[in-house]
């Protein structure tokens, strides 16, 4: 299935399922989902024709950590782009990176995010 908008339900009910099942108070899950869809919309933005949006979730402890894969062959927006002000205010810290692709021209373009869980329940 290729990289779609429709596709960031069902990563936003994953990720909120699992902060809160770890802890996470509700103004903290909103961050999480928010964050979610400002690097969602920025892949699917970059994403090749075809190319599948892959995320994975870690949550150990307070910290949840999300990683999303896209095949592209163009770059993300830059700072000062508005969704990366609006990420890097939601959580603790950004990660981007390109790998090189299986097909000439085309890369795999990351982007993490890490973000604590700050409240107690």
């Amino acid at each position: 299935m290729s990289a779609a908008l429709d596709q960031l339900p069902i990563v936003l009910a994953a990720a909120r399922t699992l902060t809160r099942r770890r802890g996470f108070a509700l103004e903290e899950v909103a961050e999480v989902t928010h964050a979610i869809d400002e690097v969602g919309a920025m892949l699917i933005d970059a994403a090749s024709i075809g190319s599948p949006l892959r995320c994975s979730f870690v949550v150990s402890g307070s910290v949840f950590l999300m990683t999303s894969t896209v095949t592209s062959r163009r770059c993300l927006p830059r700072h000062p782009d508005p969704r990366w002000r609006v990420l890097e205010a939601l959580t603790d810290r950004v990660l981007t990176t390109d790998l090189p692709g299986e097909s000439e021209g085309e890369h795999e373009i990351v982007v993490g995010f890490v973000t604590r869980r700050h409240w107690c329940t």
